[in-house]
């Protein structure tokens, strides 16, 4: 049982006077007081001070000790009074010890906020946060920060009752925190290359080292995209040719590709764990970057001749992968990252929309063909060809190509795009929820 108390207000609550504190507390007689805090009587008569006995501590009826500083009487030692900043809290002494690792759940930690003469502990803290940690302390669970209270305001107070560590993480990852468990070489050349490679905002050479590479993957991308212009399709092997080795666009690739392997190969060095790198993705993807390359290249050296380069078809869509090079930019932007952690965060929503979707499809599909069925010029020969008709119309990209031509297959179709407008709109607030809470974090990794 708790009980907010309802007088959080000074004229609701007696208070005495020091004089008056000290008459009360020797009206009482109450052996459970400690011996030193009674003294005197009503009478202004002086008398003369008696040497006190030893300070006894206070016992529950299950015979715990209490701290030292604590002087409730026996009849209320299980019920607690907490005073933050002028708002009153009641509850049982067990339901705080329930969480013995916190401040008020240890005895000996919050005794140091215990007023005596008030019977109360006090706290000049944050009132509207106090709220939900009180309320954490009642039902468990998880914490979750009232509105008006900002964030770094709440973190600060969870840190000053000291709240368990598990249950605050699990706050900052819903709150959009970005936890990462950083593990560093053993100190040494290998930890230093480590850190100008990994870790840009460490040093000023790290910082020059993350610019190179952002600028050679930028032109490598833009390399790929103009060298199948019809101006300057000119390339440095031309079938039935010998290799032009000093072709402008084969030079270019030559530098990327020669920066990106000593990157790879420099990392792979310096790294704490090669398990742990050949895991990473952004890992996976410096190394495919490269590969399309060096096999041209010996596919090349191996016959001196363009012929077998210009004709093999998996080598063409090898060079495709050169587009990998692209993710190499979610190393250094954090825009990049945001997105990918927001639609990492936003898997149920997605999975939910996509069900949704098909479920939608296969119903309106099926339902248009029937509709469709005997009607002169139709073009849904077959429930799959209403399955693009479906998608298209749904996501209202409507390309025109495949339409209902009957009454009931046009209505049919205003359905399906109403409904289409409503399945998009599923995953809409949970990946704009997402998105700002790792947005505004963004700028807080601490990674270091």
């Amino acid at each position: 049982m708790a009980v907010v108390s309802l007088h959080n207000q000074a004229p609701y609550r007696r208070t005495y006077s020091s004089r008056e504190r000290v008459n009360v507390d020797s009206e009482r007689n109450d052996p459970w007081l400690h011996s030193g805090d009674s003294a005197g009587s009503n009478s202004n008569i002086a008398r003369p001070v008696k040497p006190s006995a030893p300070r006894r501590r206070c016992v529950t009826l299950d015979g715990e000790l209490l701290p030292i500083q604590h002087t409730c009487q026996l009849s209320t030692c299980d019920r607690i009074t907490i005073n933050v900043s002028g708002k009153y809290f009641e509850t049982w002494r067990k339901t705080l010890e329930d969480h013995p690792n916190t401040l008020l759940g240890d005895p000996d930690r919050r005794s140091q906020y215990y007023d005596k003469y008030k019977d109360e502990y006090f706290f000049d803290r944050h009132r509207p946060t106090f709220d939900a940690i009180f309320e954490y302390y009642l039902y468990g669970g998880g914490l979750k920060r009232p509105p008006p209270v900002p964030d770094d305001v709440f973190l600060t107070e969870l840190d000053f009752f000291e709240i368990e560590r598990p249950v605050i993480e699990k706050y900052r990852r819903g709150e959009g925190y970005i936890m990462e468990n950083v593990i560093l070489p053993e100190r040494g050349l290998k930890r230093k290359v480590w850190m100008l490679m990994e870790y840009p905002e460490t040093s000023l050479c790290a910082y020059i080292i993350a610019i190179i590479s952002v600028l050679i993957t930028t032109a490598s991308i833009a390399l790929f995209c103009v060298e199948t212009l019809p101006g300057l399709s000119s390339e440095h092997c031309v079938q039935n040719q010998d290799p032009n080795w000093g072709d402008p666009f084969f030079l270019v690739e030559t530098i990327c590709s020669a920066w990106f392997t000593f990157e790879v190969l420099i990392r792979l060095f310096a790294c704490p764990s090669k398990v742990a790198f050949f895991k990473d993705f952004k890992n996976l993807v410096d190394v495919t970057a490269v590969i399309p390359y060096y096999v041209g290249l010996f596919n090349i050296l191996s016959t001196m001749s363009c012929d077998s380069a210009k004709s093999s078809a998996s080598l063409a869509f090898l060079r495709v992968f050169r587009l990998v090079r692209i993710f190499k930019l979610t190393k250094h932007s954090a825009g990049l990252q945001v997105l990918i952690l927001t639609f990492k965060a936003s898997v149920e929503g997605l999975c939910l929309f996509l069900v949704a979707l098909t479920v939608c499809i296969l119903v309106f599909s099926s339902a248009v063909y029937f509709a469709e069925m005997g009607i002169e010029g139709s073009q849904i020969k077959s429930i799959p060809d209403g399955f693009w008709w479906a998608i298209i119309t749904m996501t209202t990209v409507g390309y025109g190509d495949v339409a209902p031509k009957g009454p009931m297959g046009k209505l049919l179709g205003s359905m399906c795009a109403v409904a289409g407008v409503l399945t998009l709109a599923i995953p809409v607030p949970i990946i704009t929820e997402n998105f700002n809470k790792f947005y505004s974090h963004k700028t807080g990794r601490g990674r270091i």
